[in-house]
């Protein structure tokens, strides 16, 4: 009588508490982070880069000033001048929050370049920006995750 009774009562409970925690896990999933890289400078100044979204990689081209919108869990860019002169300001923004600036100096000596991911609902992504020299692309300060 107790296997029946665990057989009606004990399985539906099980199967209960499976799609309850399944429903916690799917509702607490990572979300897509907007990315808005704003590049300012002398107007007219070309930028050209990449950037990899969710493991799919993009060119980044256009004259200053500039702003690109990029969606997605992991996001990684880097940005220079083939200007010879001016300084080009880059400045990433999270949901309309900004965690960094910097710029390439005048004469353009450097790069930029930053990566976000996004984590479980409940904290905030993780990011990361820092100028890099232009004559060698040297290693990232903390490497993209």
């Amino acid at each position: 009588m107790s296997r029946r009774r665990f057989l009606l009562v004990g399985i539906p409970i099980l199967l209960v508490v499976l799609l309850i925690g399944a429903g916690v896990v799917w509702l607490a999933r990572p979300k897509p982070v907007v990315v808005k890289i704003d590049v300012s400078g002398p107007a007219g100044m070309p930028i050209a880069g990449t950037c990899e979204i969710d493991g799919n990689a993009q060119e980044l081209t256009g004259v200053v000033p500039k702003q690109f919108v990029l969606t997605g869990y992991r996001v990684t860019f880097s940005l220079v001048t083939t200007a010879d002169s001016g300084d080009m300001r880059v400045k990433a923004a999270i949901d309309n929050q900004v965690y960094g600036s910097l710029g390439s100096r005048n004469p353009p000596k450097n790069g930029v370049r930053g990566w976000v991911k996004s984590n479980w609902f409940w904290a905030p992504p993780t990011h990361w920006i820092e100028s890099f020299p232009i004559d060698g692309q040297s290693n990232w300060l903390n490497p993209p995750p």
